[in-house]
């Protein structure tokens, strides 16, 4: 039976789940940063800090269809609660192996499979849980305050990490995860669902097949020309956006040697950026277009890209490289926000409730299957290749890429306006 969700109630939640955010994201941030800077200068390869950028979708990709078919026939909180508990355990065993075996890469590869496992239950299950903890009033309100609140986060870790990293060492950051870990399964146990009728156990999908229960996901996302061309933009954007998480560590740690502290300097620039325009889209009213709009400022995403392989080209000082990457991380951060956060709630108000865990998994798959192979591919060029050139290539690639799908869609509006 459906519940009616308060005002009061809705708030409650989102006070917590913004707490969940910010607890999880302080200890994953920190941790994920620790390991890239730990890899880095063990191995000296470019690739350390894009493991994730590889794992992650791989996982995800492997279990797009049983984790989205599980979390539509499922109850929400105890598979959270589940997904958690295994992360912790997973983070736990890191911390005994790290100090007794000496294969640093291969425990960093190992427990970020485990990780990407668990975090593909959790955040698919949160995503098909929006509807269990807020009303319909709050879902814009619920997405905005939680991106906020971890592009917050993100704003300080990479400067909180690189203090922390010389102050307890590698070893005190694994201990300070185990106890943001164990803290997000306490604030999730304390999150009261209100499980809608809809997302019980379907009975006419039970007896379907794994492949047949997908499926209908599959072709909710084929038959929306929305989300259909987001997702195949997405694929190939993603795969050139693989240069910044890739080619700025390579470039300000081994390249230009300007250290941790300034590289960290840069990835809350990013942060900053997010969190700004996150608190610019709590005020604003949704977006009338959501393609439309993501498309003219994934153009404006392509243009600094290539801005920011001018600035390595030319002869500057290495204050005046920072204060230019700096500035346009945070504006790259802010167009970031104006992106992803109307189309998260574009999907919570249009896809239909029974579908949100099948739709969600496959949408945040397809959008980061390019990913790995971006990492790998650009891990080659930056190591093989003048940074500034790179940059440039794929920068104005993006905006003409971009530029031929926006006179498309645009064609497809005007075809629909005259039927």
């Amino acid at each position: 039976m459906d519940v009616q969700i308060s005002n009061r109630q809705s708030t409650i939640q989102i006070v917590k789940a913004a707490s969940s955010d910010i607890i999880g994201t302080l200890g994953g941030d920190t941790f994920s940063f620790a390991v890239g800077l730990m890899l880095l200068h063990r191995t000296h390869s470019a690739i350390s800090f894009g493991l994730g950028s590889i794992i992650y979708p791989v996982i995800g990709l492997l279990l797009v269809m049983p984790v989205g078919n599980l979390v539509d026939r499922r109850r929400h909180k105890p598979l959270i609660l589940m997904s958690k508990g295994v992360a912790i355990a997973a983070v736990l065993l890191y911390a005994v192996l790290t100090t007794q075996v000496n294969a640093p890469m291969l425990l960093a590869v190992g427990l970020l499979i485990i990780t990407a496992c668990c975090d593909k239950i959790t955040n698919t299950t949160f995503t098909a849980s929006v509807h269990e903890l807020v009303n319909d009033n709050h879902v814009k309100t619920l997405a905005t305050i939680e991106q906020a609140a971890t592009a917050g986060i993100q704003l300080v870790a990479p400067l909180l990490s690189a203090m922390l990293y010389g102050w307890i060492g590698f070893e005190g950051i694994v201990r300070v995860e185990i106890v943001a870990e164990i803290l997000t399964w306490l604030i999730a146990l304390s999150m009261r669902f209100h499980p809608l009728k809809t997302t019980e156990a379907v009975e006419d999908d039970a007896a379907q097949g794994q492949w047949d229960q997908f499926k209908i996901g599959l072709l909710y996302i084929r038959n929306h020309f929305t989300l259909l061309s987001v997702v195949t933009m997405g694929i190939f954007l993603n795969f050139l956006l693989a240069s910044i998480d890739v080619g700025l560590p390579y470039a300000i740690v081994q390249t230009r040697h300007l250290g941790n502290a300034r590289l960290s300097w840069i990835l809350s620039a990013f942060s900053g950026g997010v969190l700004l325009g996150n608190l610019v889209l709590a005020v604003l009213p949704k977006f009338k277009n959501v393609l439309l709009a993501v498309l003219r400022l994934s153009m404006v995403i392509g243009s600094l890209i290539a801005v920011i392989g001018g600035i390595f080209m030319v002869p500057i000082t290495d204050s005046v490289l920072m204060i230019s990457l700096i500035g346009i991380a945070l504006v790259i951060g802010l167009t970031l926000a104006f992106v992803n956060t109307p189309m998260s709630v574009y999907m919570q108000m249009t896809v239909p409730t029974k579908l949100l865990g099948r739709v969600g998994s496959t949408f945040s798959t397809l959008m980061q299957l390019a990913l790995p192979l971006g990492t790998v591919a650009y891990g080659i060029c930056f190591q093989n290749l003048p940074v500034g050139p790179v940059y440039l290539v794929t920068g104005l690639v993006i905006v003409g890429y971009i530029a031929l799908n926006l006179r498309s869609v645009q064609r497809h509006y005007r075809r629909q306006a005259d039927e």
